[in-house]
């Protein structure tokens, strides 16, 4: 069995969505492949093993590159899938790949992308712009990224009855670092405004959180509540495609000034993603307004999400990509 070493990090600074989607990967690869993760936070420990996953854990004094060619030494022609942010020295990707079989990055622009197989992007808000410096245009057949390949977790591939029950539902990631929950609370308290909060368990500010009233309230994280609220208001990322695979429409807020851009991108591209842009540049009346003007989604909103564009297969694609290269 070819072996598939996946390099991912997790932590509350980075957020969780980079090793909720490889885990969707690893699950969907564990018949066909041998599975490795590589990480380097313990943050990502618990949840990989809790899956039954292999891990090699990096030390803190060693080098990315100087791990990663080591391993790849050990397990020569192996499937490498490398969905970390860190930008890779000149020279590294080639020597990678001259030990490897297959060469996936994931979201990664580093020196000599070239060298990799494929470069996938999955979501469907890329701005090709950001590949001019790093891909030329004769590279681009590389590029996996659009609807097609979004990859969503097992949990909601297998959600229950979808509904309407409640008005608004808030969340703003795994662990929100930067404090987006915060700002949507202030902006709507006071309002008269009917809204679910949601916090993860890896929430930064748990011991924080303000006191719940008539209108507002707080509960742990669970996509139940995604499923039956009539629209949802989220920071931009992952969440957003779960949204609209649940046929949510979706309000986007932007927690940086790198996800405003995509956020904009995306919202001309689904009406059902509304764009409302970085989170400290947002007012009330803008907030309200949206709340308002998509409790009742129009037509155009409606249909859109009933066309499914998001269809879930997004790992099972990856995995057909994969066994193609290899054989």
């Amino acid at each position: 069995m070819i072996t598939c070493i996946i390099r991912v990090d997790a932590s509350p600074k980075i957020g969780y969505g980079h090793l909720m989607r490889c885990l969707a990967l690893g699950q969907e690869f564990r018949n066909s492949f041998d599975v490795i993760f590589v990480v380097r936070h313990s943050d990502s420990i618990k949840k990989i093993h809790k899956l039954g996953f292999r891990i090699f854990e990096i030390p803190p004094d060693l080098d990315d590159e100087v791990v990663m060619i080591s391993l790849a030494s050990k397990f020569p022609k192996s499937v490498w899938i490398i969905d970390i942010k860190k930008q890779f020295s000149k020279g590294f990707l080639p020597k990678l790949k001259r030990h490897s079989n297959i060469l996936l990055l994931i979201e990664n622009l580093s020196y000599d992308m070239k060298a990799a197989d494929g470069v996938l992007f999955p979501a469907a808000h890329l701005d090709e712009k950001i590949l001019d410096p790093w891909l030329n245009k004769k590279e681009r057949y590389r590029v996996l990224s659009g609807w097609d390949w979004i990859i969503l977790r097992d949990e909601f591939l297998n959600m229950g009855p979808i509904t309407r029950d409640f008005p608004v539902v808030v969340t703003t990631g795994g662990s929100d670092p930067e404090g987006v929950f915060f700002r949507l609370w202030d902006l709507l308290k006071d309002q008269k405004i009917n809204a679910i909060f949601l916090v993860g368990e890896s929430f930064s500010f748990r011991d924080n959180l303000p006191i719940e009233n008539e209108y507002l309230k707080i509960k742990d994280y669970d996509i139940k509540y995604i499923a039956r609220a009539c629209s949802v208001i989220s920071t931009f990322g992952s969440s957003i495609a779960e949204c609209l695979y649940l046929k949510k429409p979706v309000m986007s807020v932007a927690h940086s000034i790198e996800n405003a851009h995509g956020s904009s991108v995306l919202s001309k591209r689904s009406p059902a993603c509304i764009d409302l842009g970085y989170f400290m540049d947002l007012d009330r009346e803008t907030l309200i307004d949206a709340i308002n003007t998509y409790q009742e989604p129009s037509k155009r909103i409606v249909d859109w999400l009933n066309e499914s564009r998001i269809d879930g297969k997004g790992a099972k694609k990856v995995k057909q990509w994969l066994m193609e290269k290899t054989t």
